[in-house]
């Protein structure tokens, strides 16, 4: 009796029978629609070399039977990146190299081995350039931030669309007593070039210390790609630049050859290629960072330190003064393999993602309740134009400007660097691939005048500059009302779909989309701000001084997370057509409101 209680209760031959029909029957749908999207978007085909890549590389995904669609958070790793530097540490004896030791060398050997790397994927020449690595973007920029010679005269130029990280510079410029200033976001997001030159010009006839311009490469929430022009109107003005890449360098090739008013570039590796995470990089002009003037010291930054006392010798090697303590030496010995890895493949991914975007944007603003008529998905991010429309020149001297509203754009133009096929088969077929990490290259980038190449495959796909492949979008009840983001990331992760919700640290950027009654709201936050001297009382007397506000009654005036905030799909390395269309089959199923709401009263428990 007990041998039988034992045994596993296994399902009925009628539920296995009815689970196999239904996964059939969803097959042939997606087949069905496939087949139609094809139709549609025929260039779409040329990218097929990316569904090998996600045989190989991202099998798990299918594995797992889940859909991922925040690449702005991070990318997904490939497997093999994994693996071979697996393979690479298990096999190696690596140190700290904070010293001459044997194991320290070898450490030394992969750190300057990625350091090329990074340079020559960003195009970044060896006399110019330097790559000082980070924890990340958000470790970059505050190097940057808090080393900068702010001053009473000085001023600092923010976009208002920008992550936090780029937000929170204005603490180091404020403290030093600068001025700061940001750039209004249109309702797309982004800026008006024409407002930031405005901007730019705003006591140009007044003498000004140093001052720092920031530019947002892509913002993570509304996916906008300003104009690279404006750095050259910035520099004019007699300001250094520093350029936020972490969002754009994961889906466009930067030429910082062809970007010389960009002193500086900060960006996360794990979003590029997923792995490893902890790894980033400011790639900057030495001439920039010999301006800058550390706040303090620490292990490896220094070449004496005076103890007791007060003398202290900061490093003479530029590279050494700004990175901190120990680099992560186990992991530095993946970045030449990733940014390789990048490199064979972004050519097909400029062909596919904006295809996949402008059927996923559609696709969802088409969803409409059948009773009211009410739209169940707005989308607040610019719409795409159409990919159908190309050009079939494979002139490799035509140029694109990143933005038509730019009165500067003659001098931002992109160069467009066609790849032909013949060569994107070679590197994709390197037999490294499967047996191994790919070498690192071994020759910078093709040299070209243009800022950032999108690189297509020639005579394939349309060159879609100034925008990223991001929907941000909130759902609606039949009457009219907003689901409650929770409840939209609650019943995606019930259907396998990991997406991000909220204002994905870009609180600027999400209240432009979501219109200017949110911004008024956002405005009426500035009462509470505190100057130093008020600061300095309340402190005396023993108040909370660290937020001046409670969130609650931030909440309360802003309207909540659900009003400030969006639902964000992003597209990225591994995305395919069966991503999109789960994404638009799951919320079409929301469209059911009976059975939405009692799934919520299940997921909510």
């Amino acid at each position: 009796m007990l041998s039988v209680l034992s045994q596993p209760i296994l399902p009925s031959k009628a539920i296995l029978t009815r689970k196999s029909s239904a996964k059939r029957a969803a097959k042939r749908q997606l087949d069905t629609e496939f087949d139609s999207f094809v139709a549609k978007y025929p260039q779409y085909k040329e990218s097929e070399v990316l569904d090998r890549l996600r045989k190989v590389e991202f099998s798990r995904l299918d594995k797992a039977n889940e859909v991922y669609v925040d690449y702005m958070g991070g990318c997904l790793w490939p497997k093999s990146l994994v693996t071979g530097h697996a393979a690479i540490l298990k096999s190696g004896l690596f140190g700290n190299t904070h010293s001459d030791s044997p194991c320290a060398t070898r450490s030394d050997k992969h750190i300057a081995a990625a350091r090329v790397a990074v340079l020559r994927f960003f195009d970044a020449p060896e006399e110019d350039y330097i790559c000082i690595f980070t924890s990340n973007a958000t470790n970059a920029l505050k190097i940057v931030g808090e080393s900068f010679p702010f001053g009473p005269n000085g001023r600092l130029i923010i976009p208002a669309d920008c992550h936090n990280s780029v937000n929170g510079l204005r603490t180091f410029a404020q403290s030093a007593g600068s001025s700061v200033d940001y750039l209004e976001s249109t309702p797309y997001g982004g800026f008006d070039v024409s407002d930031a030159l405005n901007l730019l010009k705003k006591g140009s006839d007044l003498p000004h210390g140093p001052s720092l311009f920031v530019l947002t490469g892509q913002s993570n929430i509304t996916g906008i790609r300003p104009s690279v022009s404006i750095l050259h109107d910035a520099k004019n003005a007699g300001f250094s630049t520093l350029v936020d890449a972490a969002a754009l360098a994961s889906s466009a090739r930067i030429s910082l050859r062809a970007l010389p008013d960009a002193d500086a570039m900060a960006v996360s590796f794990y979003k590029m290629f997923g792995y490893p995470t902890g790894v980033g990089a400011l790639i900057a002009k030495k001439s920039f960072l010999s301006t800058l003037r550390r706040k303090w010291f620490s292990g490896g930054t220094v070449d004496f330190v005076q103890a007791p006392g007060q003398l202290t010798l900061h490093a003479k090697d530029l590279t050494a003064r700004f990175e901190e303590g120990t680099l992560n030496y186990s992991s530095l010995s993946a970045i030449a393999p990733g940014l390789e890895f990048l490199t064979n493949y972004m050519p097909y991914m400029t062909v596919r993602l904006p295809i996949l975007h402008h059927y996923l944007h559609n696709a969802l603003e088409s969803l409409i309740y059948p009773g009211t008529q009410t739209p169940l998905v707005r989308i607040h991010t610019r719409p795409r134009p159409s990919p159908l429309q190309r050009s079939q020149s494979t002139d490799t001297n035509a140029t694109t400007p990143l933005e038509q509203s730019s009165p500067s754009e003659e001098r931002a133009k992109i160069r467009i660097s066609m790849i032909s096929r013949q060569s994107i088969t070679r590197m994709f077929s390197r037999s490294s691939f499967s047996s191994g990490l790919p070498t690192p290259p071994q020759s910078p980038i093709e040299e070209t005048t243009s800022p950032i190449s999108l690189s297509p495959i020639e005579g394939l796909g349309s060159v879609e500059d100034g925008q990223g492949y991001v929907v941000s979008c909130t759902f609606y009840t039949s009457s009219g009302r907003v689901i409650p983001l929770s409840h939209v990331s609650r019943l995606a992760s019930r259907a396998g779909i990991s997406l991000r919700t909220g204002c994905v640290c870009n609180p600027g950027g999400s209240a432009a989309l979501r219109g200017k009654t949110i911004q008024e709201r956002m405005d009426k936050l500035s009462t509470f701000v505190v100057d130093e001297n008020e600061k300095s009382s309340s402190e005396s007397e023993g108040e909370n001084s660290l937020n001046p506000v409670e969130l609650k009654t931030v909440c309360e005036i802003v309207g909540g997370l659900s009003s400030a905030g969006v639902v964000r799909l992003s597209l990225g390395m591994a995305s395919n057509f069966e991503d999109v269309w789960r994404v638009v089959s799951w919320a079409r199923t929301l469209l059911d409101e009976a059975t939405r709401e009692k799934d919520l009263e299940t997921l909510m428990k």
